[in-house]
């Protein structure tokens, strides 16, 4: 007769098969923990850099294209003109002329920008000339009226008031505004706001002013610099912000060179 002989684990070697399936398991999902840290750091570095390059991208450009010698900066923010169109004009009253209601103007292309115009300037030469009432009768800002007769390429534009220029453009080349922009750093944050007119210094934009969130995270209290052009260079303005990421600091310099021609 056959003798069936048991056979199976010993309690030792059930609680050595154990202690091997854990170890297997812990690195095991230690790897997959460290791959998904890695995946989702990378993420949000790409994230953080494409917000980074947006922000300056956004400010070069509408540094660029803004009214010359408008730009002025104060503590943690910067602060320029838009302008709506540009253009030659062709009557003016310029003083010592007597002050008129209305100027001729050659017609400017049409941009998105013309719809929300509504003040003339002349010859800037520094954002003390530019950050003005406009509702006056004497200087170089002023606000638009009607439109009272309008030809193929030129057109005849009312004021609100009867105004005198301070002074002529050597180009005779006019501009068409709407509002100033400002960007600030307000703790981590990199606000935009537009929809508003400064009258004097430079202040912290108005609270009826429009916002927008362009970036967080960046930590440079005092990102902004502006170097007034000499003769023998343009103006320039240095951007220099910090962002963090988990303990991490990523530092962007950028130069944006503005020509000032007025």
């Amino acid at each position: 007769m056959k003798q069936w002989v048991e056979q199976g684990f010993t309690l030792i070697e059930l609680i050595v098969v154990i202690l091997i399936l854990s170890t297997v398991s812990v690195g095991v999902t230690s790897y997959i923990h460290f791959g998904i840290d890695v995946y989702l750091d990378t993420v949000g570095r790409d994230r953080q850099i494409g917000d980074s390059r947006f922000l300056i991208s956004r400010m070069t450009r509408e540094l660029r294209e803004a009214l010359p010698n408008s730009i002025r900066v104060n503590g943690s923010c910067i602060e320029f003109v838009a302008i709506g169109a540009s253009s030659t004009y062709i009557v003016l009253p310029v003083a010592p002329q007597a002050a008129a209601a209305q100027v001729t103007l050659v017609l400017p292309a049409l941009t998105p920008e013309l719809a929300t115009s509504n003040k003339l300037v002349v010859y800037p030469l520094n954002p003390v000339e530019v950050y003005v009432d406009p509702d006056g009768s004497s200087g170089k800002v002023f606000l638009l009226g009607q439109v009272v007769s309008s030809g193929k390429s030129s057109a005849v534009i009312g004021l609100k008031n009867s105004v005198q220029f301070q002074s002529d453009s050597p180009t005779q080349r006019y501009f068409l505004i709407g509002s100033a922009v400002s960007y600030c750093v307000e703790g981590t944050d990199v606000i935009r706001y537009d929809s508003y007119w400064p009258i004097g210094p430079q202040q912290p934009p108005p609270a009826s002013a429009q916002v927008s969130l362009m970036a967080q995270n960046q930590v440079n209290n005092n990102p902004f610099n502006y170097h007034h052009d000499t003769l023998t260079r343009n103006a320039i303005a240095q951007l220099n912000f910090v962002f963090r990421y988990d303990d991490e600091d990523l530092e962007l310099f950028h130069e944006v060179h503005i020509v000032n021609v007025p």
